[in-house]
């Protein structure tokens, strides 16, 4: 999606709506922590070959948790791996299966050496803003749009992204995405939309979908089309683009 979609599809991949402390135990979580492993082109097959051999330890310590690894193939980061755990909550963290300690061994053991940095983040996923597609697992690619939100402008674009999703939902728009929002690890006001696409012929626009201005407009009319525009106008600051591909062959996906 472009800026004209979602701000092209709110043109926009992860403070706290609550406390993330309030969440139910008993459900996933929303909290999602990444690494961006950043590797110098030369020693990606070696990487490669040791995050493989990182997903068969997993599977020798019957790790439940899924491991997804995602590589950056545009932007300024092309190049860059993206490991991550999903659906988590901050108390996970201190009961993990695997502890930290060895898994930073092996890491070290197998990978370290390829690496030439790491740097970690944590995104909490907006379910109430999200519209996702029900498939199992990622898709193939996801195009990422980051959104650098202006100080004090936070519940402006959190209210104009509340509406484009009521407009989505009002006029049944077949366009799948996801909200997540930077709690830690960089910039605040940092929001991230990411949108699944299953092939490279699903980045082109589509006939049969309404543009994002004017599916606005049927949902609200052509006044509250502009003014919900015109608040991410005056909100953001800055907006980035990506495309990441799943890994499946570098990632642990345990046997459900």
């Amino acid at each position: 999606m472009r800026r004209n979609q979602l701000l092209s599809s709110v043109g926009i991949v992860l403070f706290l709506a609550c406390s993330l402390a309030a969440q139910d135990k008993g459900k996933p979580g929303t909290l999602a922590s990444i690494e961006f492993q950043k590797v110098k082109i030369s020693n990606v097959p070696q990487y490669e070959a040791g995050r493989k051999q990182k997903a068969a330890w997993h599977k020798q310590q019957n790790d439940p948790l899924p491991l997804f690894v995602w590589e950056t193939i545009s932007g300024d980061d092309t190049g860059t791996f993206l490991v991550g755990h999903f659906d988590q909550h901050w108390a996970d963290y201190d009961k993990p299966v695997v502890t930290d300690e060895a898994d930073l061994a092996e890491f070290q053991k197998v990978i370290g050496s390829y690496v030439e940095s790491v740097t970690t983040r944590y995104y909490d996923f907006m379910p109430k803003v999200s519209n996702e597609s029900g498939d199992p697992g990622p898709a193939k690619f996801s195009e990422i749009f980051i959104y650098q939100v202006r100080y004090g402008k936070d519940s402006d674009f959190r209210s104009g992204i509340e509406r484009v999703h009521e407009a989505a939902i009002k006029t049944k728009w077949p366009v799948n995405y996801g909200f997540y929002q930077l709690v830690n690890g960089g910039t605040a006001g940092t929001f991230v939309l990411s949108i699944p696409h299953k092939n490279w012929a699903d980045f082109e626009d589509k006939p049969d979908t309404k543009p994002f201005r004017d599916m606005l407009k049927e949902a609200f009319g052509q006044a509250e089309a502009d003014s919900i525009v015109d608040r991410f106008d005056r909100s953001v600051e800055r907006e980035t683009s990506d495309i990441i591909q799943f890994r499946p062959d570098l990632s642990y996906l345990p046997a459900k």
